[in-house]
């Protein structure tokens, strides 16, 4: 996950940088087309043919300025970041994983260390099992809680959100895992079969 986070925040950069450039580029070579297409964008906002007119060919006179705007109302990018740093953003996402990927694991870690003619009876694998869906609800409910720090959403209502889709994304895994695993029984159970019978 670290490294796709990476990759993606990289790819994400050097796409904006190719359309700056692309962009800098139409503008040096024609830049009357260019504020042409900005009045059209403006009054498509609702601005008056007028007011958009001024508007471009003022800001046309400071072309940093003029690109920031064309690149976010004709291609829907902000300003450029210098600071973003996709390898911190990598190694973030990395230990983020690593630290809250343990939690499902840990009851089965814990009840490990038990001697093994004690862990191993159906009750404590199922207790295991449940202390495992508690704690990683927990877990969830608090990065959504968190995760409500970043964004206008009431803290409650950011950790229900985020522990249902954890849910329903561990309910799906474990619906996979449940029907392949299944389904590779029946074909060992079938190539035996047949081995039988050849």
């Amino acid at each position: 996950m670290g490294m796709g986070d990476y990759l993606s925040a990289t790819a994400d950069i050097e796409h904006q940088k190719t359309e700056y450039k692309r962009e800098k580029w139409e503008f040096d070579v024609n830049p009357e087309g260019e504020i042409q297409e900005m009045i059209e964008l403006l009054e498509e906002r609702g601005v008056s043919h007028e007011d958009a007119d001024v508007i471009m060919r003022t800001t046309a006179k400071y072309p940093e300025l003029f690109m920031d705007q064309m690149m976010y109302y004709e291609l829907g990018f902000m300003p450029l970041d210098e600071d973003e740093k996709p390898a911190k953003q990598g190694v973030v996402t990395f230990f983020a994983f690593c630290l809250f990927g343990l939690v499902p694991l840990l009851s089965y870690v814990l009840f490990g260390l038990l001697p093994w003619e004690k862990y191993d009876s159906i009750d404590n694998v199922n207790l295991s099992f449940a202390i495992s869906c508690v704690a990683t609800g927990i877990t969830l409910f608090v990065l959504g809680a968190i995760k409500a720090n970043f964004s206008s959403e009431k803290w409650f209502v950011s950790g229900v959100k985020v522990t249902v889709m954890g849910a329903l994304a561990c309910a799906a895994s474990y619906a996979i895992g449940y029907l392949v695993s299944h389904y590779m029984l029946d074909l060992s159970e079938n190539d035996t079969e047949l081995c039988v019978n050849v």
